[in-house]
Parts: C-alpha cells; sequence; structure tokens
C-alpha cells in the first residue's frame, strides 16, 4: 500500500520503533516524532498504512441503489450527467453529481473511455434464454438466444427497424445485508432518444408493470406503435391499464413473437 503523504515516519523508522526496547520518550526525541506515534507503531501488527477510506461512507445512496446505479452505468454507458438526471428521477431524489461521481470511482467505473476501450459492459450483449415448452415430453427446456438473433426476428418477421425497438430487461437484485425482500430490477431504454426508465420492486410484477406502462404513455417522447410478448394473455393480465386505455386491436399474431420489448414510432 502506498504511503500516506502526509506520513512522519519511513517504514524502516516503524520497523526501528517495533524492535527497540528504548523508552518512548527517548524513542520520540531521537527519531523528532511525537510520544503518540511512537507507541502507535509499538502497537501496530504491521509497518504498513491503513487504509485510507473513510470507515464510514458519507452517502445517501443505499447498497441495492449504488448496485442499480452501476448496472445503469455498465449496461447503458451513460454519462454521469445523464446518470444523475436517472438516479434523481427513479432511485434517490437526494443523490448529488458528486455523490455519484464517487460511487462510480469506488466500483471503477467512474471513466466511460476506459470501459469503451475495454468493451466493459454488463449482460447486454450476452446471449438470453428463452424457456421452450416440449408439449410431446412436458418438458421445459431452455434455448439461448443471441441479440443478433432477435435483431433479424425483428427485422424480417415484423417489418420494423432495430432503432424502434425500446429495450426492456428484468433482473433479479442480490441480497444485501439487512434486507430480507428479493428484489428485481427492471430497465427500459429507448438509444435512439436516451429515454430510461428504472423500477425496483419486490416481486409484484403486476403493479410494477402498470407502473411502467403508465410511465411509457404519459413520459415517453414516442408513441407505442406495436407490442411484441411472448405470452399475449399473461402480458394483458399483468397489464391491467392496456385492458381499456390501449385499441384492443392488437392482433393475436403478435403472442407468437419471442421477444419482449416495447416497440415505438418517433413523434413527428
Amino acid at each position: 500500500m502506498k504511503q500516506h503523504a502526509n506520513a512522519t515516519t519511513t517504514t524502516e523508522m516503524r520497523e526501528f520503533i517495533r524492535e527497540s526496547d528504548l523508552p518512548t520518550a527517548v524513542l520520540a526525541r531521537l527519531l523528532k516524532v511525537s510520544e503518540s506515534t511512537v507507541r502507535k507503531w509499538r502497537k501496530r501488527d504491521s509497518v504498513d498504512d491503513k487504509s485510507h477510506v473513510p470507515k464510514q461512507l458519507n452517502t445517501t445512496l443505499s447498497p441495492a441503489q449504488e448496485y442499480v446505479v452501476v448496472e445503469l452505468r455498465t449496461r447503458l454507458l451513460l454519462s454521469l450527467d445523464e446518470l444523475l438526471e436517472v438516479c434523481q428521477n427513479f432511485i434517490n431524489v437526494n443523490a448529488s453529481r458528486a455523490g455519484l461521481q464517487r460511487c462510480l470511482k469506488r466500483h471503477g467505473v467512474s471513466r466511460l473511455a476506459d470501459m469503451q476501450d475495454s468493451g466493459i459492459t454488463s449482460d447486454a450483449d450476452q446471449s438470453i434464454q428463452v424457456a421452450i415448452e416440449d408439449t410431446a415430453d412436458h418438458k421445459v427446456l431452455l434455448s439461448d438466444v443471441s441479440p443478433e438473433a432477435i435483431r433479424e426476428v425483428l427485422n424480417s418477421t415484423s417489418g420494423i427497424d432495430e432503432s424502434e425497438v425500446v429495450q426492456v430487461k428484468v433482473t433479479k437484485l442480490p441480497e444485501f445485508q439487512g434486507e430480507q425482500s428479493k428484489r428485481r430490477l427492471l430497465i427500459a431504454n429507448d438509444p435512439d432518444s436516451g429515454w430510461v426508465y428504472v423500477d425496483i420492486y419486490d416481486g409484484d410484477e403486476k403493479e410494477a408493470a402498470s407502473r411502467y406502462m403508465r410511465h411509457v404513455l404519459t413520459k415517453a417522447p414516442f408513441h407505442i406503435r406495436r407490442i411484441l410478448a411472448g405470452n399475449y394473455n399473461e402480458f394483458l393480465s399483468r397489464f391491467r391499464l392496456l385492458d381499456e386505455a390501449v385499441d384492443h386491436s392488437l392482433s393475436d399474431a403478435d403472442s407468437n413473437d419471442e421477444v419482449e420489448n416495447s416497440i415505438k414510432s418517433k413523434t413527428e
């Protein structure tokens, strides 16, 4: 560990203090340091400086909220100002720009250029597991679908461009000390317009789905043109807001699509 800039003793002096039988006052005069410094290094088990990080971090973000901030940074590669806006809107209204910067630095994601050069992202470019039911053998199989395959399905069968797709992803949050509930994180983003939606919930997917849809319908900078869902009936049962607010002309043909995304068309 690097020696502290204000240290009054070197490694050799500390070794001498620990091994010397001279009285504390004599050692202090000999080395031109305070007696408290001599007593401190005589009690230490090592001659190295301890960590300079404060034992009590001055932060407004909980461990779970810091996890979400890092996920947003690595997955969406948001700038600090963009991340601050999303954090204040959806995660913690009291978050500050300086506090957010310190959080990113602690987790090693403070420089976007380093992340882009090294290719460090979350799991946005990894394969997605899709459950496929084998009705003959009454089994559920998991198949890995690559992002390239999803783009091909969207472009070939739906006649829409990749830029018209709002990516929606739900992941489980790890368990943090002192927290019992198992929560999930929903992130939806439109790279074309920079729109982001974040929701943290403890398993009530129906309420989370309603919140998401209500936010999309009232605040998103685009209009929903089509919904693609893996199970259309289940989708409607979760998004209760759609029962009356959205035209039922959404066809059942969409129920066979394998991608769970919101599709949008740009506003004029």
